[in-house]
């Protein structure tokens, strides 16, 4: 799995490939799998919205960002809460909060790898809706206000059994396919909790699987692999051997099959990784 990140750090040769992402245009999710809302003020709220803090410019410059190669320390954890298939569109780069109303944490850009920046939605509370971040650690999440973005929600999810070393992908709570895959060794393990599909794309330099699909998460003992930022990836191998077992750095290894499957899922999917 060495090196799965080198496609994060040769920008000029990674092609963003077919992942669905959720939104309008040319990139529309599968027929029926999620359906977008421009987020607004709850109207049925008995409570009025939290107001937005009016962050100076010299604040924002210097938070750290909301990317697989960022950390974000003060960012509170949640490993556990699932979105649902709920996500939310970061359509312009914005500040992310510790609790609504709060001194912001972290800046989010409006894409991640190639891809629109979609974060789940854990929960919502007067104007603000709390999301997953693809940045350590993992588990980080903030707030951000909901006006004026949009919502969407997915029936596509994907579940993750370490013990049992399967991968399995459903729609609307039915299984289109399991797959026995490969997983993290015993000193490399692959992360456990709540995470998402953050991005796909094509690296060419990569001869195990050109075909790459990035998650929220990153390795918990290892800093990078290959010299990028350890994030944990869905991604064929060439051989069977390999795919199977604890035998990478932390990466899920899929059979072709798997790998095809995972080109209908948009950006923000849940995936739910267990012991």
């Amino acid at each position: 799995m060495a090196g799965v990140v080198v496609g994060f750090l040769v920008v000029a040769l990674v092609v963003f490939i077919g992942v669905k992402v959720f939104g309008g245009g040319d990139d529309k999710p599968p027929v029926a799998a999620a359906t977008t809302s421009s987020a607004a003020p709850h109207a049925t709220s008995r409570l009025p919205d939290i107001p937005v803090p009016n962050v100076p410019q010299s604040v924002l410059d210097t938070l750290p960002v909301a990317e697989t190669e960022g950390k974000v320390p003060k960012a509170p954890i949640d490993l556990t809460s699932a979105s649902g298939g709920l996500a939310i569109r970061v359509d312009k780069a914005m500040p992310g909060f510790a609790k609504p109303g709060a001194d912001p944490v972290t800046m989010i850009p409006k894409s991640q790898i190639g891809s629109t920046t979609w974060l789940p939605v854990l929960r919502t509370e007067r104007g603000w809706a709390q999301v997953r971040l693809p940045a350590r650690p993992n588990g980080a999440t903030v707030w951000i206000p909901e006006a004026g973005l949009n919502r969407a929600k997915t029936k596509w999810a994907v579940q993750v059994s370490l013990s049992k070393g399967t991968l399995t992908i459903t729609y609307d709570g039915k299984s289109r396919g399991t797959w026995d895959v490969g997983q993290g060794k015993a000193t490399t393990p692959t992360p456990v909790g709540q995470t998402f599909l953050l991005s796909g794309f094509v690296d060419p330099n990569q001869s195990f699987s050109p075909v790459i699909y990035a998650l929220g998460a990153h390795s918990d003992t290892l800093d990078s692999y290959g010299g990028g930022p350890g994030t944990v990836a869905v991604h064929g191998w060439p051989t069977k051997q390999g795919r199977e077992g604890k035998v990478s750095h932390g990466c899920i290894r899929v059979p072709a099959a798997a790998l095809k499957m995972f080109a209908k899922l948009p950006t923000g999917t849940p995936v739910d990784i267990t012991a």
